[in-house]
C-alpha cells in the first residue's frame, strides 16, 4: 500500500495509499484486505491521507503477468490519477502499522528525494553476519564479506555494485512529478535474471546512482524475518511445542517497537498480531 501527498495542498491536505493483491504473487494475496485495512484507514486518517487499494495488475500484457505483481509498483507513480499528490508512499500488502505510534512518514522526506530504508538496516551492523548463518571469518561491520555478498546481488542484475547497499523497497517514499520515469524505465529494462527479490535490486541501483535516495527511520519498513533470525532464531523451530506462543510474544514486541512492521518472507505470520478469540 501506497501513501500520497497532495500536489495542491488548497484542495485538501491528503495523501494515498496503495495495495498490491493479485493471484500470481502468492504470499500478497494469502492476506486477507480485512486484516490490513483497517490498521491502514486508521494512519490514514490520522494524518489526513487518502487510502488507495489497488486490487489488478497496472500492466495486463503478456510481460506484466508473466512476473511477479511486486514489479508493477514501479508504475504506480506513472498513473493519471498519480499526478494529483505531492508524493505518494509505496507500501507492500505484507506490512503491520501501528498506527497508534507512527507520526506522518511524509514529515521524513524532501519533495525531490525517494525515502526509503537501506535492507538489514534496522539490525546493527556488528551483527549483520548472523543472517548469512555466520558462515564468514569474523570481520568488523561493514567487511569485505557482508560488501561483497550484496555486489553479487547487483552483479546477477549486470549491475555495476553500490556501496550504499540495497534498498527494501517494500516502503517508499516518492514524488510522481520527479520520479515516475526512473520507475518506469528500471519496469520497461530487461534484466538477465529473474530472482525472488524481484524489483528491488534494480529500483536498488536506480535511484542510488540517480542520488535520488534519502535514509529514513528504519522503524518505517523493520523486516521482522530479519530481526528474528538475529534476536528470535527460535521462532524458526516449528517443532517446538511453545512455537506459536514465543512467535506471538516475538512479532508483538517488534510491532510495539517499530511504525511499519513488514512480513517480507512470512506473510502468514501477520496472524499472530490479532488477539486469540
Amino acid at each position: 500500500m501506497d501513501l500520497g501527498l497532495p500536489r495542491h495542498p488548497t484542495l485538501n491536505s491528503k495523501n494515498g495509499n496503495l495495495s498490491h493483491r493479485h493471484a500470481r504473487h502468492r504470499r500478497a494475496a494469502s492476506i486477507p484486505l480485512g486484516a490490513i485495512l483497517p490498521p491502514r484507514l486508521a494512519y490514514a486518517q490520522k494524518h489526513n491521507l487518502d487510502l488507495i487499494v489497488v486490487n489488478d495488475p497496472l500492466d495486463r500484457s503478456q510481460r506484466g503477468l508473466s512476473r511477479s505483481i511486486a514489479w508493477q509498483k514501479c508504475l504506480v507513480l506513472s498513473q493519471d490519477w498519480s499526478a494529483q499528490y505531492q508524493q505518494i508512499v509505496l507500501m507492500d500488502c505484507d506490512i503491520a502499522i501501528n498506527h497508534v505510534d507512527a507520526p506522518n512518514i511524509f514529515d521524513q522526506v524532501g519533495p525531490t528525494s525517494v525515502g526509503g530504508v537501506i535492507s538489514c538496516s534496522q539490525i546493527h551492523a556488528d551483527l549483520r553476519p548472523i543472517l548469512r548463518a555466520k558462515r564468514w571469518p569474523y570481520e568488523r561491520a561493514g567487511g569485505r564479506y557482508w560488501q561483497a555478498d550484496l555486489d553479487s546481488c547487483y552483479q546477477m542484475y549486470g549491475l555495476v555494485p553500490r556501496p550504499e547497499g540495497i534498498i527494501q523497497t517494500g516502503v517508499l517514499v516518492a514524488n510522481p512529478q520527479h520520479h515516475g520515469s526512473i520507475f518506469r524505465t528500471v519496469y520497461d529494462t530487461p534484466y538477465p535474471v529473474e530472482t525472488t527479490t524481484y524489483e528491488q535490486t534494480p529500483l536498488s541501483h536506480a535511484l542510488l546512482t540517480a542520488g535520488l535516495f534519502q535514509p529514513i527511520d528504519t522503524r518505517f519498513n523493520s523486516v521482522f524475518h530479519d530481526t528474528a533470525l538475529v534476536y528470535y532464531p527460535f521462532v524458526l523451530d516449528q517443532q517446538n511445542p511453545l512455537h506459536d506462543a514465543l512467535l506471538t510474544v516475538s512479532i508483538r514486541t517488534q510491532f510495539a517497537n517499530n511504525f511499519f512492521l513488514h512480513f517480507a518472507h512470512t506473510p502468514d505470520w501477520m496472524r499472530f498480531l490479532a488477539p486469540a478469540p
